[in-house]
């Protein structure tokens, strides 16, 4: 072979390999982009994912905002009428409270009322038991006196009697003596 044989096949091998370089240079260029390609893709799939779920996470946190607001309202409605609630309550206790009060003051004043009446009729039947015993106590120094005078003259009576008696025993006495 010869100088030039051997520097044509030097360069046909030469070209050969830069063709086939070439070719390496391309396939690897494709195999390069389609690698970028799908880079790409699994980047663009991974933010859509990551967009899809900022976006749910988004919905999410906008959801439990919501709720929460709901429950921070649910919360302060409760809250409202458990003081509403307990504002009745008070308002009718207090209602109660005055009504036991004024019950009370009814009664104080009812037995007041029947105790001064009660009173009053134990004056009265005082004044009457009173009036009674004194009229009694006249009755009694009347007929204590009339039973004096009379015990009296029953006592004069029986004396006037017993003279008279002995008057006419005597008499008898010495008639009798005389007839003897």
């Amino acid at each position: 072979m010869s100088v030039d044989e051997a520097v044509d096949r030097s360069a046909a091998v030469t070209l050969l390999e830069t063709q086939q370089l070439r070719d390496t240079i391309a396939a690897l260029r494709d195999e390069l982009e389609r690698a970028r390609i799908q880079a790409d893709e699994r980047v663009q799939r991974a933010a859509a994912a990551g967009d899809d779920e900022a976006r749910q996470l988004r919905a999410t946190v906008a959801a439990l905002r919501d709720e929460l607001d709901r429950a921070r309202i649910g919360e302060s409605e409760r809250v409202q009428r458990a003081v509403a609630a307990a504002y009745d309550e008070v308002r009718q206790l207090r209602s109660a409270l005055q009504a036991l009060r004024d019950e009370l003051e009814r009664v104080r004043i009812a037995d007041q009322e029947r105790h001064e009446r009660a009173l009053a009729r134990a004056n009265d039947e005082a004044r009457q038991l009173r009036s009674t015993l004194d009229a009694l106590r006249q009755e009694l120094d009347t007929r204590e006196e009339t039973f004096r005078e009379r015990l009296a003259q029953l006592e004069r009576d029986r004396r006037r009697e017993i003279t008279e008696a002995r008057g006419t025993i005597a008499l008898l006495r010495t008639q009798l003596e005389a007839r003897r």
